[in-house]
């Protein structure tokens, strides 16, 4: 088959877990298919600033070809940004009550379409040569990679229904309440990444759901001796793994670690891992490193307490599979449905909604070690079973298959 592969930016060096996504997919369906990614020239996700240049290229034996951004996010979108925010950050909006968010999606509701399509094309990457190509009609199948963007939402109006598919890393969060969105993904089948994510489908899009199967994820799962995790490190830290900004809840971690400093006469440290797209204040215990190579990366998640992801709002939490694999226990915000699952059914970490749920989780695994190796040894178990590479592979082949 020929497959288009649409994500709103590529590069190797882009961390981001829709673009790694669509880079493992491609180049396992480019060892079989006539495969293409289209993408933009941005590098930065919040402005869509040009990166890279336009046209052809290819990278890890992938084709790539990128279109200018005719616009990126505009002058006027944080108004009606904040609109459909209302009166709460996105941090407030993953600790409210269900009878709560039943009110806020009456209220996306009944907003015009012509406003929720401000917000979603306000945010940008605008990319009209990118949709008159999908408009020509070149591919057997054409595969966008998270709902979020212009480029998934006005691409679908370019693909005949039959031959598009969507991994959409839908989150529970404010945007993908708008009807605009589920409407638009019913145009296509959706390739979820965990059952969770398939069942926010049915509870956001009730009438006229989209149709949605599980696709998962995989990951190569590092060989490891028995020894070779070292929770029981001299000096035990926290670590934290992912982009270093609000969104991820780096501001609510911060202030959990404050009370488990306070709670604890001797407290691990907290390190901070990856991109910095915030200032983090000075506070004693907590290291902000930035970037790391991978080999560094997975050398310090083998010997950490355990990682610890804020994030309210996640669609898989490719990090936590990593963190698995080296037989890491997890601390996850207990507001994240999808991370709680990954606790819960992998029997591989603690969630906590509080700096003091965090003192008590992290009292646990400092005086339990055979907790921590028991929480460790059940999550590398649980993405072996659920998340190796080969698994993923006969799935993703499952919905493009070669012969076809």
């Amino acid at each position: 088959m020929r497959i288009e592969i649409v994500v709103q930016r590529y590069g190797a060096e882009l961390i981001g877990g829709a673009e790694r996504h669509a880079a493992l997919m491609a180049g396992i369906l480019a060892r079989h298919h006539d495969v293409e990614v289209l993408t933009t020239t941005a590098g930065d996700y919040q402005t869509w600033s040009s990166a890279y240049p336009v046209g052809a290229c290819e990278i890890d034996g992938v084709r790539v070809r990128r279109f200018p951004v005719a616009r990126g996010r505009a002058p006027d979108w944080p108004w009606v940004s904040r609109l459909l925010h209302h009166d709460f950050d996105p941090e407030d909006f993953a600790r409210l009550p269900e009878t709560a968010r039943q009110a806020f999606a009456a209220r996306a509701r009944a907003w015009p379409e012509t406003l929720q399509e401000e917000f979603i094309r306000g945010q940008g990457p605008s990319a009209p040569e990118l949709l008159a190509h999908l408009a020509k009609g070149l591919a057997d199948r054409v595969l966008f990679v998270t709902y979020l963007y212009p480029t998934t939402y006005d691409g679908l109006l370019e693909v005949d229904p039959e031959r598009a598919r969507v991994v959409p890393t839908l989150h529970d969060e404010p945007p993908a309440y708008l009807p605009a969105f589920g409407r638009r993904l019913a145009r296509a089948t959706l390739l979820c990444s965990t059952e969770a994510e398939i069942r926010l489908v049915e509870r956001l899009y009730p009438e006229g759901t989209p149709a949605a199967r599980l696709l998962g994820y995989g990951i190569e799962i590092p060989e490891l001796s028995p020894a070779s995790a070292a929770n029981g490190h001299e000096s035990p830290y926290l670590l934290y793994v992912g982009r270093i900004e609000p969104q991820k809840g780096i501001g609510e971690l911060l202030r959990w670690y404050e009370v488990l400093r306070r709670a604890e006469p001797h407290p691990p440290r907290l390190v901070l891992i990856g991109a910095i797209a915030m200032d983090v204040p000075a506070i004693p215990g907590v290291e902000v490193r930035g970037p790391v190579a991978e080999e560094e990366k997975l050398a310090l998640l083998r010997s950490a307490l355990a990682l610890v992801h804020p994030s309210p709002f996640e669609s898989l939490g490719i990090v936590l599979l990593e963190a698995m694999g080296t037989r890491t226990p997890l601390i996850v915000n207990a507001a994240s449905v999808v991370m709680v699952e990954h606790c819960r059914v992998g029997g591989c970490g603690l969630w906590v909604r509080d700096g003091a749920e965090l003192a008590v989780a992290v009292r646990r695994l400092l005086s339990s070690p055979d907790l921590a190796r028991s929480l460790g040894a059940s999550g590398r178990a649980y993405v072996e079973r659920t998340y190796g590479l080969d698994a993923y592979e006969r799935r993703l082949l499952g919905e493009f298959p070669p012969d076809a």
